[in-house]
């Protein structure tokens, strides 16, 4: 009896060791995905002086306010709304505008990283992933060949090909 005992509490301990948490909106004991996240950081690869205060920066959200109101809201139904806020240049003319565009789509985690996926309007899926950090209140992705706004020797603006890394804070 007692070695019938220990037999079937030995089964429940691996059994109930064995079950782990299927819920990835904790991320790693980082807290929980859901949550807004505002641009806090629109780093570039080369600094630009798009304002042309005689001050270059790296950081284009000292260059414009264009971004300042970029965010993510992650829900907890998996499903987020990026709202972008960007610099639009007409090429032809070299003509600079703030512009805005909203996408809304699904997001999932595996460990630090958020895999946000949406579909643009010609049908085609983007995936953009965020590297959480700080304990989960920083997202951080990097996208090595984009494009970013800069202003050529006269002054006119264009679009600048590198590197840029984008931070957002939750609220």
């Amino acid at each position: 009896m007692k070695k019938g005992k220990i037999l079937v509490f030995a089964i429940l301990a691996i059994g109930f060791g064995a079950c782990s948490s299927d819920d990835d909106s904790s991320n790693n004991n980082m807290g929980t995905i859901e949550g807004v996240y505002d641009l806090t950081e629109f780093n570039t690869g080369t600094p630009t002086d798009f304002d042309e205060n005689g001050t270059a920066s790296t950081n284009q959200m000292s260059e414009s306010n264009c971004y300042n109101d970029r965010k993510i809201d992650f829900n907890s139904d998996n499903t987020f709304t990026y709202e972008m806020d960007y610099i639009l240049i007409d090429t032809n003319t070299g003509v600079a505008v703030c512009a805005e565009n909203t996408v809304t789509g699904t997001w999932t985690a595996t460990n630090s990283v958020i895999t946000a996926t949406y579909e643009q309007e010609n049908g085609t899926d983007v995936s953009l992933n965020f590297a959480r950090s700080n304990n989960g209140r920083t997202l951080t992705q990097t996208t090595t060949i984009t494009t970013y706004p800069d202003r050529n020797a006269d002054g006119v603006a264009y679009n600048r090909v590198g590197s840029v890394t984008t931070v957002f804070t939750k609220q």
